[in-house]
């Protein structure tokens, strides 16, 4: 074993926050690709998810959790145990504040989360500095300071994606290297995600967060080197559904084509994508709906 390898470190690597913090946004720049979908409204992950990095000196499994707050159905409910779930297996927390924004109740109760679980590896991460005065980034140190003793402070921003110092935080507070059990994410729910993406990124109001997707059948056409996927998308109201669907259809076709545009970038061959809007009433509350979108810890 050389030197390198006696250096070497590992761990899991749990990235919390309020909704919208810039959780997706770290994860993504960390992968240096898309990994988890970015929205400028709240709630965009649903799910855990996982991104595996490795260099000569680190070994690490990055986790995105859903932005924490109060529960008002069975999703949410959901949402919070991913959080939840993190913590009992993690090395490390990245605990994100997003300085344009005070520090709330949500932020407490997520302390209190990690304090709940004995977890004293924290690092407090402040976002988008880019933005705000070295004062007001001071200000959110202190008062997250008062409720919690982090083991160092990092700051990024958009402009700035330098994650060194980061990084150096995260490898001076790891362990040895234990080989690591590594998930990929599924084909499905990868597709299902860059579906949602866009129905965030061009539906207002209550519509984004009362869809959810399903993909009922994929396969690929070796001959036409074409990859059909046929998926469902979920509303909750009737009345939702012609909103999804647009005028003479102009807002399905709109999201399907961008999704295509981003699923080309992560397949190569043809995308054949098929989208069908279905009202599955209050399917928030359905548990077997929230199973059969992946939102069940069964």
């Amino acid at each position: 074993m050389d030197k390198i390898e006696n250096l070497k470190k590992s761990g899991i690597i749990t990235i919390v926050g309020k909704p919208n913090v810039g959780k997706s946004t770290l994860l993504n720049t960390i992968a240096k690709k898309k990994v988890s979908i970015v929205s400028y409204k709240p709630q965009t992950t649903r799910n855990q998810i996982k991104y595996s990095f490795s260099n000569e000196l680190l070994d690490l499994t990055f986790v995105d959790t859903p932005g924490f707050h109060f529960a008002k159905n069975k999703l949410d409910l959901f949402l919070n145990s991913e959080i939840k779930k993190t913590f009992k297996s993690c090395d490390l927390v990245l605990f994100l504040i997003d300085p344009t924004r005070p520090v709330d109740d949500e932020d407490l109760e997520i302390i209190k989360f990690i304090k709940s679980y004995k977890l004293e590896k924290i690092i407090l991460v402040i976002t988008k500095c880019d933005v705000v005065t070295e004062g007001s980034i001071k200000n959110h140190i202190n008062a997250i300071l008062k409720h919690l003793s982090p083991i160092s402070t990092a700051t990024i921003s958009a402009k700035n994606n330098s994650l060194e110092l980061l990084f150096e935080s995260i490898y001076q507070n790891l362990d040895d290297y234990q080989e690591l059990d590594k998930q990929e994410e599924s084909d499905n729910f990868n597709i299902a995600e860059i579906i949602r993406e866009q129905i965030l990124l061009n539906c207002k109001k209550e519509v984004p967060y009362a869809t959810g997707i399903f993909i009922e059948k994929t396969s690929f056409d070796q001959q036409k080197n074409t990859f059909n996927i046929f998926a469902n998308i979920f509303v909750e109201k009737s009345s939702q559904k012609p909103i999804l669907i647009g005028k003479n259809g102009s807002m399905i076709k709109k999201i399907g084509t961008n999704a295509r545009k981003e699923l080309l970038n992560i397949y190569d061959c043809k995308i054949n994508l098929k989208l069908f809007v279905k009202v599955q009433n209050d399917w928030r509350n359905n548990p077997k709906v929230l199973s059969l979108l992946g939102y069940s810890n069964k």
